[in-house]
């Protein structure tokens, strides 16, 4: 995850610079230092604790799928290119931590609505929502067991297992005209519309956008 990527890279030059300046640095400082250096290195074990036992809470039914988050990149490319009218219902399967709904709400006010099995993905969507103010809906439960029936977008970020699965339910359920994003993985036997990607050196997986029964 980015997050933790980034994390380790300030550590590393946190660190350097205690090691390469500590003679010259008055002592309490650099116990003050050492002691945030510690602490840092507690949240980042037990964050990464939360997300490996998150996952294996949710993988029986996720088939072992990690939460991913979608990169702002992605985000503004789909907002660009998907025209939304305020009012409109739009689904997230999976919404992860809530950053595609909370945008698409905050652009368009859109009627937002997540689903998520992941235990820290529903807490950190939730706090999104709660921070941003926003009027966002984010369930605890299966996508897989709610009727789409009243969609007219739905955005998924999920993984080819259930591509042919999803392809079921979305032609049993969705009204003609519902607009589906798909990131990174297509629809198995559906014309896309347009495939988008994003503005970025390196998340530029497609991102497939369909109009169900058009």
């Amino acid at each position: 995850m980015d997050y933790y990527t980034n994390s380790l890279r300030e550590l590393q030059v946190g660190a350097s610079l205690i090691f390469q300046h500590g003679s010259g640095i008055d002592s309490k400082i650099m116990e003050k230092g050492i002691f945030i250096l510690l602490v840092f290195l507690g949240v980042l074990a037990v964050s990464k604790l939360l997300f490996a036992l998150s996952t294996g809470l949710c993988s029986p039914l996720t088939g072992g799928a990690l939460f991913t988050t979608t990169h702002s990149s992605k985000i503004q490319k789909i907002l660009d290119s998907v025209l939304m009218k305020p009012g409109q219902i739009v689904y997230d399967l999976g919404c992860g931590d809530g950053r595609f709904l909370v945008s698409a709400y905050r652009r368009y006010g859109v009627r937002a609505i997540g689903y998520e099995i992941n235990p820290l993905a529903y807490l950190l969507a939730k706090m999104r929502v709660w921070l941003t103010h926003s009027k966002v809906d984010i369930y605890y439960k299966d996508f897989w067991k709610v009727n789409l029936g009243d969609a007219d977008i739905v955005f998924c970020y999920l993984f080819p297992d259930v591509m042919d699965r999803l392809r079921e339910k979305l032609t049993q359920e969705l009204k003609l005209g519902t607009q589906i994003i798909s990131c990174n993985f297509a629809v198995p036997g559906w014309q896309p519309d347009k495939i988008l990607k994003a503005d970025h050196s390196i998340h530029i997986d497609p991102i497939y956008i369909y109009t169900f029964g058009i």
